[in-house]
């Protein structure tokens, strides 16, 4: 043969044998590019784009399978016309439940025959995403190896997959195989398969892997904890937790042998930290109906595992989530709290422990510092601030006065782990619950520099105004917000008309506060920064001196945006602002830049002194800050725009 028919015999003929060319050569992890460019890919490319919608595209292909069934609906039949009908189809990869629901009426012979068939052979992406959707639910264990083949090309395959793996029964372990090589996407789609067919050969790798804390496998951290039974694990009265529903002869859980008993507690522990934080959801530890036993567990237990960084953060994690989070509003019995608080806080003052955080502060990965920094801090913020009232125990805190009807109120900071990309967020606990947390999950609370900042916002006047709260990841416009309007009256404050502006309904009563208590936790909170690490305190000070003196950055025609560094970055903060200064029209053209400023060491005034004179004093214009806008903007503003962000 010549060099060209070598490379065309060589070539995958079907999408399936791509899938299986780049599992050979990629055997243990997600293919790279998500295995694209597919061998269709040039005439995908030249296909029509329409500006259909998905529930469009959807019925079309619904229609085209209405007439295919209708034509040929015996099983004995061979002829495939419906594959050439498919090769013009874009079939959309998400939002397959019309196709579903239309298809499940069909002989399930009918579906296997014409489902393994497109998906086998096809070599359009449209066959083959039908051909998948045809076998749910009609799949057999021989479709087991090219249906999980064929979900590491998880963009556009991988959902379906899943979804006819979880209906062949035995295919827990291919789930697993399929989740170790597929996008953080459909990781997540496999755990929550896993945790639906809950069978206990699964639970170590979900223990261990189902939850990985930036990925979206944290919205299924309590099903993780349900499934394999968090509060079982770790139990006070025996080495370790009996198990029955999952357990070998002698009563003692398989995996648990298997990878050490200072693992599994490690393991609970961060499916618990998982449960704290808002990426999983709205009050999801409160949710957890063994929580408090998984909590008192983890406490008892902490002491097994081996001493290091990553486990000196996680309790440090637990132990103020116990002091200010979910877990401080836990029905638990009385003094529990404050007894594993102290378990937990006297754990890190043990030798090997204490050398942890030691050794980290002289790191030379500036990391480790920084999280050595942040775990003294919020241990002596846990030990010096109080807890919020009603939180706690009777003995501890101040419960609320139901003669007089008003509500304990109480404001907290909250600085995640850096080494978890944690964030800094205001949580607000009325009568002891974290009441932001409880009503918005779509989002943290907000920073602490707009809530308790120089604009008051927190504050209450005889004039009602209205609060935001929290937003939406994704912004207010896409996902909402939590809004709640502030008011004096006389000797009260009033908290009422909760609004998210993504949600009809919200129910949330009318909440009311001693005047002087309430302005006087504003005025702390306000005046509180030991919750700060030396950049953001950098970052406030350079923010109240540009903001003191806009001419700074007015004399380069640019406006102050917003100044930040979050717990992960080490030793920066970021500025932006606008060029040009004040825009006249809304077609005005403008560009964003972000300048991203190292933070030297020493004393936080004299660094922010220095950041202002680099600022003033140097163009801020840079082409390597230009972050916003658009290429049109920059040309007319006299500024190239960066390749890399040209379409």
């Amino acid at each position: 043969m010549t060099q060209v028919d070598e490379r065309e015999a060589l070539a995958p003929r079907t999408i399936l044998e791509h899938a299986e060319l780049l599992h050979f050569t990629h055997p243990d992890g997600p293919l790279p590019q998500a295995g694209r460019p597919y061998p269709d890919e040039d005439r995908y490319r030249a296909l029509p784009r329409t500006e259909r919608r998905t529930a469009e595209s959807n019925q079309a292909i619904v229609d085209l399978l209405t007439s295919a069934y209708r034509a040929e609906p015996s099983p004995a039949r061979a002829r495939f016309p419906l594959a050439e009908a498919l090769r013009s189809v874009v079939a959309p990869s998400r939002g397959h439940g019309p196709l579903l629901e239309a298809v499940a009426s069909f002989d399930p012979r009918w579906r296997h025959r014409v489902g393994r068939h497109l998906a086998c052979t096809g070599t359009e992406r449209g066959q083959v995403l039908v051909g998948l959707i045809l076998l749910a639910g009609a799949a057999g264990p021989d479709d087991v190896l090219p249906v999980r083949l064929l979900g590491l090309l998880g963009r556009h395959f991988g959902e379906s997959a899943i979804r006819v793996l979880r209906q062949i029964p035995g295919t827990a372990d291919d789930l697993i195989w399929l989740a170790e090589r597929s996008d953080p996407m459909n990781h997540a789609r496999a755990v929550e398969a896993l945790c639906t067919l809950a069978e206990p050969a699964t639970f170590a790798w979900l223990l261990r892997e189902g939850v990985r804390p930036d990925g979206p496998s944290v919205v299924h951290a309590r099903a993780v904890a349900e499934t394999v039974d968090l509060a079982a694990l770790l139990n006070a009265d025996t080495p370790m937790a009996r198990c029955p529903s999952s357990t070998d002869g002698d009563g003692k859980v398989p995996f648990l042998r298997s990878g050490g008993e200072g693992e599994v507690v490690a393991q609970v522990g961060r499916v618990l930290v998982a449960l704290m934080g808002h990426e999983a959801g709205s009050a999801e530890l409160r949710r957890y109906a063994g929580a408090a036993a998984a909590l008192a567990g983890f406490a008892g237990a902490a002491g097994r595992m081996r001493p290091d960084l990553d486990r000196y953060a996680l309790v440090v994690t637990v132990l103020a989530d116990l002091h200010a989070g979910q877990a401080a509003t836990l029905d638990l019995p009385e003094g529990e709290p404050a007894a594993m608080r102290a378990t937990l806080d006297g754990l890190l003052d043990e030798p090997a422990w204490a050398a942890v955080r030691a050794d980290a502060e002289q790191s030379a990965d500036p990391m480790s510092r920084r999280r050595a920094q942040w775990a003294l801090a919020t241990r002596i913020n846990c030990r010096q601030t109080p807890l919020p009232a009603g939180s706690a125990t009777a003995e501890e805190t101040e419960m609320t006065r139901p003669d007089s009807g008003r509500s304990t109120f109480a404001i907290r900071v909250h600085v995640g782990d850096p080494g978890r990309n944690g964030g800094v967020e205001t949580r607000v606990f009325i009568d002891g619950r974290p009441i932001i947390r409880e009503a918005f999950d779509k989002g943290p609370s907000e920073q602490p520099e707009y809530l308790l900042g120089p604009e008051h916002r927190l504050r209450a006047a005889d004039e009602p105004h209205e609060v935001r709260l929290a937003e939406a990841d994704c912004t207010e416009g896409c996902c909402g917000a939590l809004y709640v309007t502030v008011e004096r009256r006389g000797g009260e404050v009033v908290w009422r008309d909760w609004r998210d502006p993504d949600r009809t309904g919200l129910d949330l009563p009318v909440f009311r506060f001693a005047a002087a208590d309430y302005d006087a936790e504003v005025h702390r909170a306000e005046n509180d920064h030991s919750w700060e690490w030396p950049d953001r305190t950098v970052a406030r000070l350079l923010r109240a001196r540009l903001r003191a003196d806009p001419d700074l950055l007015g004399r380069w025609d640019c406006d102050l945006g917003w100044i930040s560094t979050w717990p992960r970055d080490c030793g920066r903060v970021q500025v932006s602002y606008l060029h040009p200064r004040r825009p006249a029209l809304d077609d005005e053209p403008w560009l964003q830049f972000v300048a991203v400023l190292d933070v030297p060491p020493g004393e936080p005034d004299a660094v922010a002194d220095e950041l202002v004179r680099q600022l003033a004093e140097t163009d801020p214009r840079r082409p390597e800050w230009l972050s916003g806008g658009s290429a049109e903007a920059a040309e007319a503003l006299g500024f190239d725009w960066p390749p890399a962000r040209r379409p």
